[in-house]
């Protein structure tokens, strides 16, 4: 249904609000620059299983201010692209096929606590959105989290994490790593001046300092079942 509104009579402010609001329920169209941040994100998530922050977002468009590309995302936001939940971004609509699944092994427990020498293949596997793998997919893996010392980082005991087999990572990101005496343990990869630290995300439980660095993985997604 069409509403004829009569402006003959109307306040100007009115008149423009109204039409504002009119333009922006039927505009839903993306700028060019708003086009590169959607699909920066886009690819983003396929490549590592879960959305970017904002500094992470603009290293990969090259924009060095965080307040503009919140204005960025703002806008998606605003447009329907977008929608943010828990501080994290969620692309509205994606990925498309919901039922696309792919398999991938579930190889053990990783101690999200102390260090004990749990890593053994079980033979099994799990299913996970294919989006979460992308073109990862034949280096992709699941543990299961025994312990608590990664809390913090919204990751329990009990919890699956994806990871993807990988040598090289970056300060700042979450990895399974061995230890000097064989075991494997679940916590963030800190450097800092020549140390090489694996953090937990819980106050109750101390750094481990290691000399060499020995990475099963990098985690990339997170499955919890509530």
């Amino acid at each position: 249904m069409i509403r004829c509104v009569h402006l003959t009579k109307a306040h100007p402010r009115r008149i423009l609000y109204m039409v504002n609001k009119m333009v922006n329920r039927i505009r839903k169209e993306l700028t060019q620059r708003q086009r590169k941040v959607l699909r920066a994100i886009e690819a983003f998530v396929l490549e590592r299983g879960f959305s970017p922050t904002i500094r992470e977002l603009g290293r990969r468009l090259g924009i060095v201010n965080p307040s503009a590309v919140f204005k960025h995302v703002l806008s998606l936001e605003r447009k329907g692209y977008l929608r943010r939940e828990g501080g994290e971004l969620r692309l509205v609509g994606f990925p498309t096929p919901l039922d696309s699944q792919v398999r991938v092994p579930l190889v053990g427990v990783a101690p999200a606590g102390r260090p004990e020498e749990v890593f053994d293949s079980l033979g099994e596997s799990v299913e996970v959105p294919e989006w979460m793998v992308g073109r990862r997919r034949g280096n992709i893996f699941c543990i299961r989290v025994v312990g608590k010392s990664m809390v913090d980082a919204y990751i329990d005991d009990g919890d699956r994490v994806l990871l993807e087999r990988t040598t090289t990572v970056n300060s700042g990101e979450m990895v399974v790593a061995r230890l000097d005496d064989g075991s494997v343990t679940l916590k963030r990869l800190r450097r800092e001046n020549g140390r090489i630290l694996l953090v937990p995300e819980n106050p109750e439980f101390a750094p481990l300092e290691v000399k060499e660095l020995r990475v099963v993985g990098r985690v990339v997604g997170l499955l919890r079942k509530y």
